[in-house]
């Protein structure tokens, strides 16, 4: 899935935000309440997983970080909505 030349970003959405943002770090990268770094100089806590057998409350926030998007853009990533 991650080959050398592909550079992706992961829209998340950090713990007590309405709002994806983009990072670099991939998930299982970075453990729950670590804060990580987004694309819009930004810091968010990365969530607590999702018990298994349940759909993650913020799959249904689809809405990105306006910084984070046009930085995302300007770079060429590659994107991928990742949830908890």
């Amino acid at each position: 899935m991650f080959g050398p030349d592909r550079h992706d970003v992961f829209w998340i959405v950090g713990s007590g935000l309405k709002l994806r943002h983009a990072t670099k770090m991939r998930p299982g990268a970075a453990y729950s309440g670590q804060q990580v770094p987004t694309l819009c100089d930004d810091l968010i806590k990365v969530p607590q997983a999702t018990p298994s057998g349940r759909e993650p409350n913020s799959k249904s926030i689809t809405e990105r970080c306006p910084q984070c998007s046009e930085e995302a853009e300007r770079c060429g990533f590659s994107t991928i909505s990742w949830d908890f």
